[in-house]
C-alpha cells in the first residue's frame, strides 16, 4: 500500500504543477525563470553531483535531488547530472561498505544481499538498478560487502540511473514547462506522466512480490 501511496502523491504533485501554471493561481513563471538563470551557473551541476555522492554514500535517498535538477534543467541535462551523481555516489557507498564491519550484518539479512551473493552479474545488477522506487543503498552496500566485480557494477549503475533518471526528469520538466498557448491535456504533457505511472506501478508489483521485507527497512 505504501508504494501505491507514493505514486499517488508523485502524480498529484506533477498534475498540480501543470494546473497551477495554466490557471495562474500561483505565478510559477518568475520562479522558474530565476531558477533557469541560476542553472546557467557553472558551479551548480558539480554541487548537485557532490550532494548526491554524499547522500548515496551515507545510504540516504540521493534521488531527492532529481526534483531540483528535473525542474531547472532539460531532461537530457538533468539525466546527465543525476547519472553522474548516482554513479559516483554508488562507488563511494561501495568502498564505504567494503570497509565497514558493524553495519554489514544489517544488509546481509536482506533479500537483495542474498540474491547478489548467488548472482552478481551484469544482468542481475542492471535489473535491480532499473527497478523503480527501489532503495539504491541496498545495491550499493551489498555490492561493497560482497566486493562484486567493478566493471559490471559501474556499467549497470550508469544504465540504471540514466534510464530511470530520464523517465523521472522528463515527467517533472514537462509538468512545469508549458507554453502559454498549450492546452493542459496534450499527448506531450500526458505521455511522460503515463510512462512514469506505469513504470512506477511495475516497480511496486515487483517489490511486493520479491522485496517487500527489504523495502520496509530503509529507503533511498
Amino acid at each position: 500500500m505504501q508504494g501505491y501511496f507514493k505514486i499517488t502523491i508523485l502524480l498529484m504533485i506533477l498534475v498540480t504543477g501543470i494546473v497551477l501554471q495554466k490557471t495562474e493561481i500561483i505565478d510559477l513563471k518568475d520562479a522558474l525563470s530565476n531558477l533557469e538563470i541560476l542553472a546557467e551557473s557553472w558551479w551548480l551541476p558539480p554541487i548537485a553531483v557532490l550532494i548526491q555522492i554524499i547522500l548515496y554514500m551515507l545510504a540516504f535517498p540521493g534521488s531527492l535531488l532529481m526534483w531540483t535538477v528535473g525542474v531547472i534543467y532539460t531532461p537530457w541535462a538533468a539525466t546527465l547530472i543525476v547519472t553522474a551523481g548516482g554513479l559516483f555516489g554508488s562507488l563511494a557507498a561501495y568502498y564505504f561498505a567494503s570497509r565497514m564491519t558493524d553495519g554489514a550484518q544489517r544488509f546481509q539479512k536482506t533479500k537483495v544481499y542474498k540474491i547478489m551473493q548467488k548472482n552478481s552479474g551484469f544482468l542481475q545488477l542492471c535489473a535491480l538498478r532499473c527497478l523503480p522506487g527501489f532503495p539504491h543503498s541496498f545495491i550499493n552496500y551489498s555490492a561493497g560487502i560482497l566486493k562484486v566485480r567493478m566493471i559490471p557494477f559501474i556499467i549497470s549503475t550508469t544504465l540504471g540511473f540514466a534510464f530511470k533518471g530520464f523517465i523521472y526528469c522528463s515527467a517533472i520538466y514537462s509538468a512545469l514547462h508549458l507554453d502559454d498557448q498549450q492546452p493542459i491535456i496534450t499527448m506531450s504533457t500526458l505521455l511522460p506522466l503515463i510512462v512514469l505511472v506505469l513504470f512506477s506501478l511495475l516497480g511496486v508489483v515487483i517489490q511486493k512480490k520479491y522485496f517487500q521485507a527489504d523495502t520496509h527497512k530503509t529507503s533511498g
